[in-house]
């Protein structure tokens, strides 16, 4: 796991109760999930609060008036609820300002379990969440804050080694001709290969992810001392195997469709609109709505979804890329697709 604890809350308990807390845990040695200090200029919200939730071992919930009033934090709710298993807690709840009659109202579930309450202090609530991780921890045999080391993909352990020969930085830089990553002087893949492309994008994101690697800057990303002192497993050769999401039906089709045409071609897929109605092109394919409004909410259904599970990477308003799950993905299609 990347993060020992996620600290979901309303942007309103931010100042009295998520900041000190997400503080008080990190001096104690804990890894946070924590928004400002997780999430930099650019990052895709969803998506990284979805990583955040998947890997944490705990989710903190910071139940509050603000809380039961947003849809946001209770998205996250049910997120954490959804990774939960009957064996292993995961929900540590912590009552801001609200009674058991409150959190009876918002959730039975939520009130069948025990919270600690801001008025006891934040001593004790921070001395109740260690209690907590601990005593988990010592059931699953699990200690946290273990150092440990991620099983990452090749590339990405590739780009940690030329990085450590380049003072620790990884430059990156979108151009005509595509997008390259380097270290040093040393370029990391084809720079207008999509394949090569996706898997760059994917192996950075995986160093960032997993604490290895800072993003300074838009076009730099420099190694955390995580990164330099990064041990490679021995026997890492291959990639993990991908775990592919599961799409909703009505979409697979389409889905389909245009991630195929896009994997054939150059990777992208544009989503245009114009006086006649919208064409999304996929790779050299274009489909034309014809002004068709259902047509036209069906396909950014399709491309929302894609997003959403991670096959396709908006780069842009209107245009997107296919990710190296995407590419995976597609390939896994196609060879189903054969043996029919």
């Amino acid at each position: 796991m990347s993060w020992d604890v996620f600290i979901s809350h309303a942007s309103e308990d931010k100042d009295a109760v998520a900041r000190p807390l997400a503080e008080s845990l990190q001096t104690s040695g804990y890894k946070v999930w924590y928004d400002e200090s997780t999430l930099t200029l650019g990052d895709n919200l969803r998506r990284s609060i979805e990583h955040g939730l998947a890997n944490s071992r705990f989710g903190i919930v910071i139940l509050s008036p603000s809380f039961f009033a947003k849809k946001w934090p209770q998205l996250e709710l049910d997120g954490l609820f959804a990774l939960e298993r009957p064996d292993q807690k995961k929900i540590l709840p912590v009552w801001h300002n609200v009674t058991a009659s409150d959190v009876e109202r918002f959730s039975s579930f939520l009130a069948m379990r025990l919270g600690v309450p801001t008025s006891t202090g934040l001593e004790n609530v921070v001395k109740k969440i260690i209690d907590a991780i601990n005593r988990e921890s010592a059931i699953h045999s699990e200690p946290a804050s273990a150092v440990s080391t991620p099983r990452l993909h090749p590339h990405s352990i590739e780009m940690l080694q030329v990085a450590l020969e380049a003072n620790g930085e990884i430059m990156t830089l979108w151009h005509l001709g595509g997008f390259s990553v380097t270290a040093g002087n040393k370029p990391l893949g084809h720079e207008a290969d999509p394949r090569a492309i996706a898997l760059n994008l994917h192996c950075l994101e995986e160093l960032v992810a997993n604490g290895l690697a800072d993003r300074r800057s838009e076009h730099l990303c420099v190694l955390t001392q995580e990164g330099f002192d990064y041990q490679i497993p021995t026997g890492v050769t291959e990639a993990p195997a991908p775990q592919f999401p599961t799409l909703t039906e009505a979409n697979l089709g389409n889905a389909k469709e245009l991630m195929k045409a896009a994997v054939a071609g150059n990777g992208r897929i544009m989503s245009l609109a114009h006086l006649g109605g919208h064409v999304f092109q996929a790779g050299g394919r274009s489909i034309e709505t014809g002004g068709d409004r259902r047509a036209e909410a069906r396909w950014n259904s399709v491309l929302n979804e894609l997003v959403t599970k991670g096959l396709l990477l908006q780069h842009a308003t209107q245009s997107y890329l296919v990710s190296h799950l995407g590419f995976l993905w597609t390939d896994t299609v196609n060879k189903q697709d054969a043996q029919k």
